[in-house]
């Protein structure tokens, strides 16, 4: 190759390892064994998707999984979504009550505004609060100022807090936007974990200006949104791939005696419809019937996480 200059293939960043110092290079086979309580061998994290996607929310720099797909006012999509919020949810909460598995609710905090019901009712039901920023209208990207960002997040953070108070710990971006400074202004708010990034299947450290966070495992891949709405997949389909993964993280934890995570992630206006709840609670028989579960919110898993160390 000719013509070009000696600098080229410069990279400044360039190392063994990641380009960034928000975490050092880890792989799977080398990370230090986990223990989860009585022995588990997959810990099964049930997140609750609860957004609010506002009627007139922008079509850029990019629309949300789930937000308005018509021209506004877009009652199709807006009432489908509000449906989850008020009938769907309380499907799935006698779903997971019934076989007393808890659940980390991932919530838009617009919502402590609009259902105020519904957040005394996901703390009765012992459900662990988790911030979504503001709305699915307020996505994290570059283009905002970091002023404008950082008031979003301390009024999604005030709006929540005053309804959960200490127990609002973890922070998950709205539709898993991010801008480069979105971890450090979280953790400057005061959240000790985040689920935006899609990058591995076991919690890890993730550096901050403001100290470090951790990062807990959310792959996008298996979340029902995805399979689901986007990709159109049959629900029976999409129980088969949450079986099939936890069959194979079950088989790695047997096999190298350090265990691993199953992550649902779930959404009212899509699971909990009448004609998914059946399946939704039929998954979870299957799971918890294979053994060696330990059913368990973000907090509950990092703290064992953490004494595992």
């Amino acid at each position: 190759m000719t013509g070009l200059p000696p600098d080229y293939f410069v990279y400044p960043h360039r190392r063994r390892g990641m380009d960034h110092a928000r975490y050092p290079y880890r792989i799977l086979p080398r990370t230090t064994p986990l223990a989860w309580p009585g022995g588990a061998r997959v810990a099964l994290w049930i997140a609750v998707h609860l957004g609010h996607f506002p009627m007139d929310m922008p079509l850029k720099p990019v629309v949300a999984p789930g937000g308005m797909e018509r021209p506004y006012p877009s009652f199709w999509d807006f009432t489908q979504r509000d449906y989850g919020n008020r009938i769907g949810i309380y499907r799935m909460m006698k779903a997971m009550a019934a076989r007393g598995l808890p659940a980390t609710a991932l919530i838009s905090a617009t919502l402590a505004r609009e259902y105020p019901v519904l957040m005394n009712d996901i703390a009765a039901a012992g459900w662990e609060p988790a911030c979504a920023g503001l709305d699915m209208a307020h996505i994290h990207h570059g283009q905002v100022a970091e002023a404008e960002e950082a008031a979003w997040i301390t009024e999604a953070t005030g709006l929540l807090r005053a309804r959960f108070g200490d127990a609002l710990r973890g922070w998950h971006s709205p539709a898993h936007s991010e801008s480069h400074r979105t971890p450090d202004l979280v953790a400057k708010a005061g959240f000790a974990w985040t689920s935006g990034w899609v990058n591995d299947d076991l919690p890890y450290e993730f550096a901050t200006e403001a100290g470090p966070m951790m990062a807990m495992p959310l792959p996008q891949d298996l979340s029902d949104q995805r399979m689901l709405h986007q990709q159109n997949m049959a629900t029976e389909d999409y129980v088969t791939a949450i079986l099939a993964a936890h069959a194979a993280l079950d088989a790695e934890a047997a096999a190298t005696g350090s265990g691993r995570i199953l992550t649902l992630s779930v959404t009212p206006w899509l699971m909990g419809q009448a004609h998914r709840i059946g399946a939704f609670a039929g998954m979870l028989d299957a799971i918890l019937a294979r053994g060696g579960v330990w059913p368990a919110t973000a907090s509950q898993i990092l703290a064992a996480y953490s004494g595992s160390r």
